[in-house]
């Protein structure tokens, strides 16, 4: 006797169908979870680099990742462009003024691309948008000029060494104005520089030998009055002779006296030049002021950042001390006064 089932192609169907939807359902919850349905919103942004830079590498906010690279092309001016894509949960964050930090722990723990949003509540950029990195000026402006919501509790040690970057370069700019500006003020003096300053000082300098020897001349002058004054015997006699000291020095058709003129005249134009030089001085007193006061706050905050890497607990103990190695050589406040 054959056992027969009722219905048994309708329930084979059944639970062909109900397979088949059980792995449409798998498909649509992988897709979902891979955002496979979901709008990415694409953009691009350029570094001086492509070192610590990858394709598919994620890009986070604060911890979470709102997007990935999915192109790094190289520029003619040998610059780095990547293109990159945000999903589109975190759109809205994409305002203006927003900045990519690719951030590189000095000790080798986390760093990656990091997203810092504008520091404003105004719409987000349209699609394709340029957004700068902190390695262009663009970037660099933007977080001094306080316009980028940049997070307070962030790693110490990449925070100051963050801060060691800029400071260093305005350090680096405030010494090379320094170098400049007293290599310039170095070939004035010497007469090899250019400009009003060492045009003047070279007028100075020759002046200063056409006095010397119109005084050289007045000195031969004063010789021969010596001469006329030191000789008792005949002084009377020399000084109406027709051919004596005196007739030949009113004789000279003012050959003296101009000589003595002009050398006048040419001290005038002397101190004119020394009054002018002193004013430029004074109207460049200022500048060089605050060429200096910005060179000490340089100095001053990169002795503070180099003190606070110096008291991190992380880096105690990292640099060997270097014992100090006596001089043979006898310093002049050895000496007793």
């Amino acid at each position: 006797m054959k056992f027969r089932i009722r219905f048994a192609d309708q329930i084979v169907g059944l639970f062909i169908l109900l397979a088949i939807l059980g792995l449409a359902g798998m498909l649509i919850l992988i897709g979902a979870n891979q955002r496979w349905f979901a709008t990415n919103y694409h953009f691009y942004s350029r570094f001086n680099s492509a070192v610590s830079l990858s394709v598919g590498q994620s890009i986070k906010l604060k911890g979470f990742e709102i997007g990935k690279v999915n192109k790094i092309s190289l520029t003619p001016q040998n610059q780095v462009d990547i293109e990159f894509y945000i999903f589109d949960t975190y759109y809205e964050k994409i305002r203006p003024n927003s900045v990519l930090e690719l951030a590189v722990n000095p000790l080798g723990i986390g760093g990656g691309l990091s997203f810092h949003p504008g520091n404003n509540n105004r719409p987000p950029l349209e699609e394709l948008s340029f957004i700068p990195s902190l390695d262009l000026e663009q970037g660099k402006e933007l977080i001094k000029n306080d316009l980028v919501d940049m997070p307070k509790g962030q790693d110490e040690i990449v925070a100051i060494m963050n801060k060691v970057g800029p400071i260093m370069d305005e350090v680096y700019a405030a010494l090379s104005s320094t170098n400049t500006l007293i290599t310039s003020i170095n070939d004035a003096i010497t007469g090899h520089g250019e400009g009003p300053v060492a045009e003047m000082l070279a007028q100075l300098t020759v002046a200063t030998t056409r006095v010397s020897e119109s005084m050289y001349n007045v000195k031969g002058i004063l010789a021969n009055i010596e001469d006329i004054t030191s000789e008792p015997t005949g002084l009377v006699t020399r000084l109406l002779d027709p051919k004596g000291s005196i007739a030949t020095l009113l004789d000279d058709d003012n050959v003296v006296f101009n000589q003595i003129l002009i050398a006048l005249e040419e001290v005038n134009a002397i101190i004119a030049q020394l009054s002018d030089f002193t004013k430029y001085v004074n109207s460049t007193q200022p500048q060089i002021s605050g060429l200096l006061e910005k060179t000490k706050v340089a100095l001053d905050e990169g002795k503070d950042v180099l003190e606070a890497v110096k008291n991190n607990p992380l880096l105690r103990g990292g640099i060997t001390e270097k014992r100090e190695q006596q001089t043979t050589f006898q310093s002049y406040r050895d000496e007793d006064f």
